[in-house]
Formats: C-alpha cells, sequence, structure tokens
C-alpha cells in the first residue's frame, strides 16, 4: 500500500487528510517533501501567485503529484484560479516512478529530475475555455531522465492537445484537422534531455515564438528499430522552433508545424547510424534542417 503525504499551504499531512485551500489573496505558499522508501505518494495543490513546491522522492515505485492553479483541461472562469510566477520541481531516483506537474499557462516554472528505469514524467501548462488578454504564456518546462525505458512529455497552450496529432506520430500529416488548441499563449521553453536507450521525449506547444529542444544520448547499440529513442514534436502557431539532437543508433525524430515562420533543426550525428527523420512543416516561410551522418 502506497504512503501519501498531501501537502497544501505549505503544511504537511501523513495519511488521508482535507484542508481548505485559502484563496490567491492568501499570500505566497510554499511546500517541501521529502520521501525516502517504495511506494510514496505525494500531492501538492495550490492557488496563487509566487507559490513554490518541491518534491523529493527515493527508491522505486513512487508517486508525485503537483497541481499549481486549474487542473487540467479544467475550465479558467473570468480569472478566477489563475495561479502564476510558479515554481514547482521534482525530483525522483530509482525506478517505476512517476512525476506530474500541472500549472496554469502564465509564466510558471516546471522542472523534472528522474535517475532510473521505467520512469514516466509529465508537465502540463495548460488550461481552456475562457481567452483572457493577461495570459501570455512564458512558461518554462525542463525534463532530465538518465535510464531506459523512461518517457517524457510536455504541454504547453495546446489546450491538452498532446498526443492527440497521430498518422503514427505524425509523419507527413496534412491535412491536421483536429487538434486546433484553444486560445493558445505562446513564449514557452521546453527542455527534455534523456540518456540511456529505448526512451520516449514529445512537446506540444500553441501560440507563437515557442522553442522546443529534445536531446538523446544512446548508451550502446541499438539491436532493432524497436530498440531506439524518439523525439516528438507537435507546434501549432507561427516563429516556432523545434529542435532535436540525438546520438545513437536507429532513433527517430518527428515534427509536425502547423503555421507560418517556424523552424526546425535536427541533427543525428556522431556515433549514428539507421536514424530517421520526419519533417512536416504546413504553412508558410517555414524552414527545415536535417543533418545526419554515421
Amino acid at each position: 500500500m502506497k504512503k501519501v503525504i498531501l501537502s497544501i499551504s505549505a503544511m504537511l499531512f501523513v495519511g488521508a487528510a482535507s484542508y481548505a485551500q485559502p484563496g490567491p489573496s492568501a499570500g505566497a505558499n510554499s511546500s517541501l517533501v521529502g520521501q525516502l522508501g517504495t511506494s510514496q505518494n505525494a500531492l501538492v495543490h495550490q492557488i496563487g501567485t509566487a507559490q513554490s513546491s518541491k518534491i523529493k522522492q527515493t527508491v522505486n515505485n513512487n508517486d508525485a503529484f503537483v497541481y499549481q492553479g486549474v487542473n487540467p483541461g479544467q475550465i479558467m472562469g473570468s480569472g478566477v484560479n489563475i495561479s502564476t510566477k510558479n515554481m514547482a520541481d521534482i525530483d525522483q531516483k530509482g525506478n517505476d516512478n512517476r512525476a506530474f506537474i500541472s500549472q496554469n499557462n502564465w509564466d510558471n516554472k516546471a522542472t523534472q529530475k528522474q535517475v532510473g528505469d521505467r520512469n514516466d514524467a509529465t508537465i502540463w501548462q495548460d488550461e481552456t475555455g475562457f481567452s483572457y488578454p493577461a495570459l501570455k504564456g512564458h512558461d518554462t518546462a525542463t525534463q532530465t531522465q538518465t535510464g531506459k525505458d523512461n518517457k517524457a512529455t510536455i504541454d504547453q497552450g495546446t489546450s491538452g492537445n498532446n498526443p492527440l496529432p497521430v498518422v503514427g506520430t505524425f509523419p507527413m500529416m496534412n491535412p491536421l484537422s483536429s487538434a486546433v488548441p484553444v486560445n493558445p499563449h505562446g513564449d514557452n521553453v521546453a527542455v527534455q534531455t534523456q540518456t540511456g536507450n529505448f526512451n520516449l521525449a514529445y512537446t506540444s506547444q500553441g501560440g507563437l515564438r515557442n522553442d522546443s529542444k529534445i536531446s538523446q544520448n544512446s548508451t550502446s547499440q541499438a539491436a532493432s528499430a524497436s530498440a531506439r529513442n524518439e523525439a516528438n514534436h507537435y507546434q501549432y502557431g507561427n516563429d516556432n522552433i523545434a529542435e532535436t539532437t540525438q546520438l545513437g543508433f536507429k532513433n527517430r525524430d518527428n515534427i509536425l508545424q502547423e503555421g507560418n515562420w517556424n523552424k526546425s533543426y535536427t541533427n543525428q550525428n556522431g556515433f549514428s547510424s539507421g536514424n530517421m527523420n520526419a519533417v512536416s512543416q504546413q504553412g508558410s516561410y517555414n524552414v527545415s534542417n536535417v543533418t545526419q551522418s554515421n
């Protein structure tokens, strides 16, 4: 049975707990959770401005969840529950761990670090519903994973569309009739770094002037096409940049950009062979640059 820690407003509760969250006017809150052991569970829920949350878990089969602002896909409601300038950090060491951070799409920062195998990390900087002029994006999401069979996912301003664009994720997807973001806000930055084999990274961004960077480094030669790392970028809007750097064997890079003046850069270089790159750009004045060597 998992041990549960629920943290709200800088207070720690062990076991089942319920606490009324003060509103945004109550001031900045901070939460720090540290867990050592197997099958732990940490949950933090904060609403307001300049909140901070840090969770550190060691050993296997742990879950960490941070919610700052509205929940994923929840309607904002004319400015209620807007949370900005928040920081969330999750650090996990061990295998079979899960990290999840949900933040409004407005000047927030999220960081996740996992060392081990079969881990899952998700950062959701998003919300749906009403258009709100003050929401300008400017979120930063950073994920770092070391090990094998890991998965990293970032959604910034695409209204939960990640990972909706399919067609085998998403080679030459044209036309795209679904996955149109609701009121996307841009100027976001997503950085994903994975070291090891059989890893998957996926970034989904909506709006203007977003930057998505994925770096994957295999530690040994892949034996088959399924034994490779995979990078996926989906960007909806204008002036976006997608960058992929992959070192190793039989890696796969997929980029889908919808809009104008977008740029994609792929570098599958070094001691590499058998790699594949697929770029689909739908719009005008786009640029794609692919470098491959073996």
